[in-house]
């Protein structure tokens, strides 16, 4: 077994393990590596949901399925208040082209993203603000400040443990005294080992089960939204108002022909039938007062 000699004996890793000091230092250092599992385990979670949500969706079909996605996102505790920041430097313009462009390559989006999707969702809405990232950027110090505070109190106890008064016991005294200061410079290195080991864990396991999706859900909007900045969707703006300008112009000078036609039309297929039928029925009363009559004009003998 490892042994640290020192004058008062010979000393075992074990009883180093079993003084208090370093019992509280690893107890501590156990304690928040706990502690960043399980804030980084919730975080893993409801990021990799949203990340796996997003994946399913597709760009074209985005537009018809953006009530099902807003009511994902708000149901989300992660997303759900930056997504309502997010909605806003959203765009739902109509489609950007004309209806009889059919061609897939003329496609356009009908949702547009004026603001970059990094700019919302980011490592401190989607991470840092879950959890309590100020308590756990600490730790590493508050691992480093339990080493000189059990040091110097470990120091501080074994001075006054020293009987210089007993000549007889000064050796033994003196041997005590050497072991506590070497027992109290143990909590120091160990205090600082720990604080090393657990910056070293925590970047790790903050890189594979935070930031990664963090990083994963950004590509997946900057996919399916496309941006467009302001200056470009205000020229998009003007060229469909050129083109409904010029479309108006067309109706309202073909307007009067049309009216013409339209007006015509209605005469032919409304009076001109009713015109017949009047003449009809003349024709059959002349033909009636000619026969009870004896002939002549029937027009004549009415007026």
């Amino acid at each position: 077994m490892l042994q640290y000699p020192s004058i008062g004996g010979d000393m075992t890793f074990l009883d180093i393990l079993k003084e208090p000091a370093i019992l509280i230092i690893t107890a501590a250092f156990l304690f928040f590596i706990m502690t960043v599992l399980r804030n980084y385990t919730r975080v893993e979670n409801n990021l990799k949901a949203v990340k796996n949500y997003l994946s399913s969706l597709n760009k074209k079909e985005l537009s018809y399925r953006f009530q099902e996605m807003d009511n994902f996102m708000n149901s989300n505790t992660f997303t759900s208040t930056v997504w309502e920041d997010f909605k806003k430097a959203l765009i739902f313009p109509e489609k950007l082209f004309v209806a009889s462009q059919t061609s897939t390559a003329d496609y356009r989006p009908e949702i547009y993203l004026t603001v970059d999707a990094s700019y919302f969702f980011n490592e401190e809405t989607l991470i840092f603000s879950k959890i309590n990232s100020k308590f756990i950027q600490a730790m590493p110090t508050l691992l480093t400040g339990l080493g000189p505070f059990f040091t110097f109190l470990k120091m501080a106890i074994a001075f006054t443990q020293v009987n210089f008064a007993d000549d007889t016991n000064i050796g033994s005294s003196f041997n005590g005294l050497i072991t506590n200061i070497q027992m109290a410079a143990l909590c120091s290195v160990f205090a600082v080992g720990f604080s090393l080991l657990f910056m070293l864990i925590e970047k790790i396991l903050y890189n594979r089960m935070c930031k990664k999706y963090s990083l994963e859900i950004q590509r997946e909007l900057i996919r399916l939204f496309d941006v467009v900045t302001s200056e470009k969707f205000l020229i998009d703006l003007v060229k469909e108002s050129k083109l409904q300008n010029q479309t108006n112009e067309k109706l309202l000078k073909a307007l009067p022909e049309e009216f013409a036609k339209s007006l015509a039309k209605t005469l032919n297929e409304g009076t001109t039938p009713y015109l017949e039928n009047i003449l009809y029925s003349l024709n059959k009363l002349n033909e009636t007062m000619d026969k009870s009559s004896g002939g002549g004009d029937v027009v004549d003998k009415l007026f």
